[in-house]
């Protein structure tokens, strides 16, 4: 039954916002009463933070795969599951703001979670410096700017094409794999735009 109530909450918030869904409209929808919904999920805070733990857990391999050599491709692959993961709760991200103003405790965990993100992509970025794919940091060069560029474009793409849709502006039109490639792709060596290259002979650019 948790898992149920977890899966048709999710399809609620996304559909309608989180801020505009009830508990008993939760209840409803699972044509269940508002006490044997309380018994699983006490309230929506609750509700929400498991939700939000399940969304954590799925990310936790997403940056650093153990014991073996990190292609540029698995950059890509990262992205991928996050704007997965960006589909099935569009909710938590078009109302992030909101979540994190009335939900302290998610915001604490959220936070906590994108520090930690930004030490692995790290490990990640200088990974592929030692291996010649990216060119060294220097004076011009903060890669720790360039990981929170891209940790906004990645958190904000869905929300950013609710408030700027307008069809003669093409800029954010691209699939969001463009966009963030256009951030990282002046920071590859020789070797990384010939593996860059290379992994577009086979792999198409993703659209989405």
């Amino acid at each position: 039954m948790k898992s149920k109530i977890k899966s048709t909450a999710i399809s609620l918030f996304n559909a309608n916002g989180i801020a505009n869904v009830s508990m008993k409209q939760v209840a409803d929808c699972l044509k269940i009463s508002a006490g044997n919904l309380s018994y699983h999920y006490k309230n929506k805070a609750i509700l929400l933070a498991v939700i939000y733990t399940d969304m954590y857990e799925e990310t936790l391999d997403y940056i650093l795969p153990e014991n073996s050599y990190i292609t540029l491709f698995h950059f890509e692959e990262m992205m991928l599951k996050f704007d997965d993961l960006q589909q099935r709760y569009c909710f938590f991200f078009n109302d992030i703001v909101h979540i994190i103003k009335t939900y302290p405790e998610i915001a604490k965990k959220y936070e906590a979670s994108n520090l930690i993100r930004f030490k692995d992509a790290r490990k990640l970025i200088d990974y592929y410096i030692e291996t010649d794919r990216i060119i060294p940091e220097n004076d011009s060069i903060d890669y720790n700017k360039t990981i929170y560029n891209i940790w906004m474009t990645s958190t904000f793409w869905q929300s950013q094409k609710l408030a700027i849709h307008t069809a003669s502006y093409t800029i954010n039109k691209c699939g969001s794999i463009e966009m963030l490639w256009s951030i990282l792709l002046p920071y590859l060596t020789t070797k990384g735009l010939e593996e860059y290259q290379q992994l577009r002979k086979f792999v198409k650019l993703p659209t989405n």
